[in-house]
């Protein structure tokens, strides 16, 4: 039985197909002229959220005239941190000084922006430090995207401007994002914040090559952008926290944005996987019950969900609703909830300028790129012909056999760690560009460190270059590269030791060219990668295989490997019905159900079952084939009623057993609807901190009682007449003084403001992230409601820095096209 397989290459390896030769637009970095001018117009009309946007923006001293340059400096670092908190503010400045020049139409700011940033131009010459390449791509929107802005926009900008920023850019940001290798990136965020600005470097300084280089990174690194992502929707830093996890998407929607403007559709890659990576990071924020498939990248192996609410995140949530919701006719529930229940001066990215990526437009039309032809190194099933030899005079001598899909592998040896290795190798020759896939079932030894391994080696000796990745029977896997020339993070990533929750478990190797990748999975789908290394003379003859070291020479270790697929393959093996998907996940649409699910090894297709309750009958709505994405979208459901779903996998052999169910209720999305309203309070500490404060969608204000209040009290809002809503959600942000933070309470409503109906009951909640979601099952519409709070914290009377009223949106679902209807 063969496979096909997504591997790994070093540039020139791949296949992929360049960018269409066109003129690059001005301003694009990402915000365009028509983009500009559509958010003035809504500044102009006072439409929110641009208006508030606007004056929270012009209040900040980045966006003063008055505002004193920092810099230049010739050297920047982070990692140490050198002339870093500088370099930043001045490059602040520079951004919000141009925005300030595009929406009031005064000169001043531009010609403040151009000082500032043409000083800069002509001064520095390096950026280093172990962490240049972070703070570049965090920062990328700034420097270059205000830069663009003066560039395309402002008369007073000169031929001799572009020119000197263009060698800042190239000359000195362009090393600092790659301060690895032009090939070698951090993983997850790491490397998506390299990526990031290197895309915006190569777009200003109109090199196509360049950012044809970007993009090939951005769909092919193993350990970051696209291919560190699930088609769930989960990342490698899902595990680690949420603000992280943010940075992964925040890093992908600026590049997706920037190609965007220039023509290039990178929303469309890999079946809008991210719309699926914002999707599953907005519902694990809002407190929705998400799944959790083990995963992370070469700095981290996660085993459990970081669910924890993160109170941010408005800047990448505008974008990706801007792309799929307006620009593709998807749907977005969970990434439109989580944007709209964000205080407007929500400033997480140090940028208060988020809101002007609400553009509620596209203007731009962009085309998908053809897919990625990976090199052709197909794998197949192994059932004879792999020879045996003792690694470093392992001793007593080993063995193994095929036997009904099981490789049955004996070993001896004192470890694989050292150049000294010893250990029993079961292996081929291969050429070229080769894959091995196996999964570890069992490992038995006299030591917990034994290890089973898959293992590349350079030749049969000892002390010889070599990579492999092993499980041992402590529930770990261990992996170690040998003989690299260049290696993100250096020797202190080279090797490595972490838990995984079983120790039955799947590894991979994978060669392209001269880049050589290591990957776990718990499913044989799900890869993570564990280390990425470049060889600059890797010969073209290598030895693949399967290794077993007992650690305790004289004594044999025995491991158990099943689906063991390796490139040169015989076949022979009789496929066997493939394992369900390891997680499932459905979204509340608007008269639809999007649901999406992991791959399952070896299957050939999907279906998607549904229920009326959660013990069935299941019927098939689907089938999805292998290559049409792991995904469904579900229309034919009615709002209100609750669904329960499960998904099998198939092939010639037989179908999987069901997935675990998931159950959701479709429903219009929830909007904020407590903005025009009037706001009371049994008492409030002065104007400035008055009632209405906790209804301004901005979490810098705040509605306190006065510390002579007491800790019982209360805050309503009245709708208006006419306007009565079903409200099914509200949302807390609180104060700066956790004391004052409301502990118990009832969430009431009322039609005449004076006899309330307890709709939701609270006791003892606490704020960690300062934010918090809270559902209320309610199918009446009223014009009053009531936060009665009946203790706080402990503190001087209450405080709020938002209260926010959520119903379902009366307007009707989009209309999709056809053919984006799976």
């Amino acid at each position: 039985m063969k496979i096909s397989l997504v591997i790994v290459a070093a540039a020139g390896i791949w296949l992929c197909a360049a960018t269409q030769a066109s003129a690059f637009i001005h301003p694009g970095l990402p915000l365009t002229m028509a983009d500009l001018n559509r958010v003035k117009a809504r500044i102009q009309a006072g439409d929110q959220p641009w208006a508030t946007g606007f004056r929270v923006m012009a209040a900040d001293w980045h966006s003063k005239l008055s505002y004193r340059m920092q810099g230049p400096f010739a050297y920047v670092s982070r990692n140490p941190n050198v002339n870093l908190y500088q370099w930043r503010n001045d490059m602040q400045a520079i951004y919000n000084l141009s925005l300030m020049w595009c929406f009031t139409g005064n000169p001043a700011y531009a010609r403040k922006a151009a000082h500032i940033l043409l000083a800069w131009a002509h001064t520095q010459k390096k950026f280093g430090g172990m962490e240049s390449d972070l703070d570049l791509g965090d920062f990328a929107c700034r420097f270059a995207g205000g830069a663009d802005i003066l560039r395309g926009t402002w008369p007073g900008w000169t031929r001799a401007d572009t020119k000197a920023v263009k060698r800042l850019f190239g000359g000195v940001y362009w090393p600092g994002a790659f301060n690895a290798g032009r090939n070698i990136i951090g993983p997850a965020n790491k490397g998506l914040l390299a990526l990031a600005a290197a895309c915006a470097v190569a777009v200003f300084d109109d090199n196509r090559t360049e950012l044809d280089h970007v993009i090939h990174l951005y769909r092919t690194q193993a350990a970051t952008a696209l291919r560190d992502t699930l088609p769930t929707g989960e990342s490698g830093e899902s595990g680690r926290d949420q603000g992280h996890a943010w940075d992964i998407i925040k890093s992908m929607a600026f590049i997706c944005d920037v190609c965007r403007a220039q023509g290039i559709d990178l929303f469309s890659e890999d079946h809008n996987r991210l719309l699926a990576v914002g999707e599953y990071w907005a519902r694990n924020n809002y407190g929705a019950s998400t799944p959790f498939t083990p995963f992370g990248s070469i700095d981290a192996y996660y085993l459990k969900n970081s669910a924890a609410g993160w109170p941010h995140g408005r800047l990448a949530l505008n974008m990706l609703y801007d792309a799929y919701v307006l620009g593709k006719g998807l749907q977005a529930p969970y990434i439109e909830m989580r944007r709209d229940e964000l205080p407007i001066d929500d400033t997480s990215s140090n940028d208060n300028s988020f809101v002007f990526y609400r553009k509620n437009a596209i203007g731009t039309v962009a085309s998908p790129l053809p897919p990625v032809r990976f090199p052709a190194a197909p794998a197949a099933s192994v059932t004879i012909g792999l020879r045996d030899i003792e690694i470093g005079r392992a001793y007593p001598r080993g063995g193994s056999r095929y036997q009904r899909g099981i490789w049955t592998v004996q070993g001896a040896g004192a470890d694989i760690w050292p150049p000294q290795d010893t250990c029993h190798f079961v292996y081929k020759t291969v050429r070229g560009n080769c894959t091995i896939i196996a999964r570890v079932d069992s490992i038995r030894s006299v030591s917990s460190h034994a290890k089973a391994a898959v293992m590349i080696r350079q030749s049969l000796r000892p002390n010889t270059p070599s990579d492999w990745i092993a499980i041992t029977p402590s529930s770990a896997y261990e992996y170690s590269m040998r003989g690299w020339s260049n290696l993100w993070g250096g020797n202190h990533f080279a090797q490595g030791h972490r838990a995984i929750p079983t120790s039955a478990y799947w590894l991979k190797i994978e060669r392209v060219g001269d880049m050589i990748t290591l990957f776990v999975s718990p499913d044989g789908t799900s890869w993570a990668a564990a280390c990425v290394g470049r060889y600059a003379h890797l010969p073209y003859k290598l030895y693949l295989g399967l290794a077993v070291c007992s650690h305790r020479q004289g004594r044999l270790a025995t491991a158990r490997f099943s689906h063991v697929y390796m490139t040169g393959g015989d076949g022979l093996e009789p496929p066997t019905a493939p394992k369900a998907p390891l997680a499932v996940v459905a979204e509340p649409g608007n008269q639809e159900v999007p649901l999406r699910w992991l791959k399952s090894f070896g299957a050939e297709g999907y279906h998607v079952k549904r229920a009326g309750n959660k013990s069935g009958p299941f019927r098939s709505i689907a089938t999805v084939s292998v290559g049409g994405g792991e995904s469904y979208i579900d229309r034919s459901v009615r709002n209100g009623a609750r669904y329960y779903y499960v998904v099998t996998a198939f092939n010639a052999a037989d179908e999987s057993e069901p997935s675990s169910k998931v159950s959701i209720v479709p429903e219009p999305p929830l909007v904020c609807v407590s903005q025009h309203g009037a706001a009371a309070a049994y008492a409030e500490a002065n104007a400035r901190q008055g009632a209405g404060k906790a209804f301004d969608n901005l979490g810098s204000t705040e509605w306190f009682s006065g510390r002579q209040a007491g800790t019982h009290g209360w805050i309503a809002y009245d709708l208006g007449r006419g306007r009565s809503r079903v409200v099914k959600a509200y949302d807390i942000i609180t104060g700066n003084v956790p004391a004052c933070d409301p502990k118990d309470w009832e969430f009431q409503g009322s039609n005449d403001g004076s006899h309330w109906i307890t709709l939701d009951t609270r006791r003892d909640e606490s704020f960690p992230a300062g934010l918090q979601s809270f559902a209320v099952h309610n199918e009446t519409a009223y014009r009053h409601y009531r936060l009665n709070i009946t203790a706080n914290d402990d503190g001087g009377g209450i405080q709020l820095a938002e209260l926010d009223l959520f119903a379902p949106a009366s307007a009707p679902p989009p209309q999709v096209p056809s053919r984006q209807h799976n």
